[in-house]
């Protein structure tokens, strides 16, 4: 699977965010790489014994945006634990907030595209259309 666009936006867009002084932030994975791996720190990351980590290949557009709003979440997830511990790292508060924007625009993107992922994101509508689409079982060729 090729990069996306937001492993290109995060690697590229300030550079300081990536390559700043402090060891933390060279040690964080990209959010496809830390969803795979679990963990959004390098240098936290062991493997489990002879495990290899798998990579996803979606099939169609819906699970590729499926799986790249996981990734995003996953990472802002895991950074939000970091700040938890580590309320002052303003760097790392700022990546979180541009993951937060991030997986803002791609829940929106999604619900557009596909329908709502959650109640809320039906809350908009005239209709409830959980029960106008099929079913997970109803779907053919799965």
């Amino acid at each position: 699977m090729n990069n996306s666009y937001y492993d290109w936006y995060y690697m590229n867009r300030n550079n300081d965010l990536y390559n700043m002084n402090n060891q933390k932030k060279e040690n964080l994975f990209n959010p496809k790489e830390g969803f795979e791996k679990g963990n959004m720190f390098s240098n936290l990351y062991s493997e489990y014994k002879n495990y290899k980590v798998k990579s996803l290949f979606p099939m169609t557009e819906q699970e590729k945006k499926l799986v790249e709003l996981q990734e995003i979440c996953f990472a802002a997830h895991d950074l939000n634990l970091y700040l938890d511990i580590h309320p002052e790292d303003q760097s790392m508060l700022m990546l979180f907030q541009d993951y937060l924007r991030r997986e803002e625009k791609l829940v929106k993107e999604y619900e557009s595209a596909y329908g709502p992922m959650t109640v809320a994101g039906n809350a908009d509508t005239k209709s409830f259309k959980w029960v106008n689409s099929e079913w997970s079982w109803e779907v053919k060729n799965v």
